[in-house]
């Protein structure tokens, strides 16, 4: 037996010790996902190759609307640095791996930062690299959930490469990447909640508070569309899927305190008003389906919306939003999938997926407008909203 005194016996625990530290450091730094990184404080980097050959890319600022909760450029032009960087690693072969950490992850205009995080995503994969996403700090929801590692890229299943993607827009580019996102809708963000676990035949976004809204541009970008609309699109899927018995409406809660931005919270009576009157219209018009709303503040997280959406048995819809673009667009192949043919909002992205996939549709409606809508009563807009003229409705 071997004895040692109190004096050997303490180095022998802090050598222990500090062996139990690097071995857990280095579990967490090889999963590149749970380690903290310290973001760049040198503001003239837009990145960092780390030893292993990562490009490591910090994103995100704490001013603006969004209080931290965005992908924005910490240095102006990091897209085309990155890019540089990976055009050259080609021939290079250099790279192991193209990392993307956020400072602050959240769902504040959740649209707009999922479809650039998914860009980057795919620059990775035309790249022939790994993806790791990662949040330093978050907030519970979609962003959070989609923070993941990837062992190997996904392939990309037409003639878009690297060039053309550097060159090419946020949303235009995403389009392209349809294989790798629906699949993390269907397997990494549906798959993180527990409330859904089957969908309904039809599912319907709905965007309502900031669709009342004025904007100082002369065309409305936003705004609502007649209940008939809908109604069409669901019985066209009536006649191609069966019988719908089960419709649900996906929407912000319409508890005013409950609403996280600020803007939206004068609208909330109103968009309960307008929600409300479109469940009875399905109900009418579809009286073997139940019809619910879905946007409990408790329960409804962005996370179980987007899980309705992309669960959706029949048919999913999507308007003038860009929350709803990408769920939707990730429906099983054979679900009829229906987005809004804007000229503001997901337009090449809408346009490319309608053409290379049969179950994609786009449709058109007149939309009542947040510039419009200004300095109407309420039964005025109801009136549009109950309009059964279907001039103007291409589905």
């Amino acid at each position: 037996m071997v004895s040692f005194t109190k004096k050997q016996f303490s180095h022998l625990l802090l050598i222990a010790a500090a062996t139990c530290f690097l071995l857990y450091a280095d579990i967490l730094g090889s999963s590149g996902l749970h380690s903290k990184r310290i973001l760049l404080k040198d503001t003239e980097k837009y990145g960092e190759i780390l030893p292993d050959g990562t490009l490591f890319i910090p994103l995100g600022k704490k001013r603006g609307r969004s209080k931290g909760q965005n992908l924005l450029e910490r240095v102006k032009g990091t897209k085309r640095l990155m890019c540089k960087e990976l055009l050259a690693d080609l021939d290079e072969k250099k790279l192991t791996r193209l990392h993307v950490e956020t400072e602050l992850c959240g769902d504040f205009s959740i649209g707009n930062m999922i479809t650039t995080l998914l860009s980057y995503n795919l620059g990775a994969h035309l790249a022939g690299l790994p993806f790791t996403f990662s949040c330093a700090n978050s907030k519970p929801g979609i962003m959070f959930n989609m923070q993941k590692v990837d062992k190997a890229p996904l392939p990309i299943l037409d003639d878009y490469n690297l060039e053309r993607f550097c060159k090419a827009s946020r949303f235009g580019d995403m389009a392209h990447g349809h294989y790798f996102v629906a699949d993390i809708m269907r397997n990494q963000i549906v798959q993180s909640q527990n409330l859904v676990s089957e969908g309904d035949d039809a599912v319907i976004h709905v965007r309502l508070h900031d669709a009342f809204q004025p904007i100082t541009i002369s065309k409305s970008q936003r705004g609502l569309f007649q209940h008939v609309a809908y109604s069409n699109m669901l019985k066209k899927a009536e006649q191609e899927k069966g019988e719908i018995q089960s419709i649900s409406i996906v929407t912000q809660t319409f508890v005013e305190k409950k609403l996280i931005r600020d803007r939206d919270r004068k609208y909330a009576h109103l968009s309960e008003v307008v929600g409300r009157d479109l469940a009875t219209h399905l109900r009418q018009e579809f009286p073997n389906a139940v019809v619910d709303i879905h946007n409990d503040w408790e329960s409804e997280t962005t996370v179980t919306s987007y899980a309705r959406l992309v669960l959706a048995k029949k048919i999913a819809i999507c308007g003038c939003s860009t929350f709803c673009a990408v769920p939707v667009a990730s429906v099983q192949e054979g679900v009829m999938a229906y987005l809004l043919d804007s000229k503001f909002l997901n337009r090449v992205y809408s346009q490319y997926l309608a053409k290379n996939h049969d179950n994609i549709h786009l449709w058109k409606a007149p939309m009542l407008g947040g510039n419009e809508m200004k300095g109407l009563a309420d039964t005025e807009v109801l009136d549009f909203l109950r309009s059964n003229t279907t001039t103007g409705i291409e589905i």
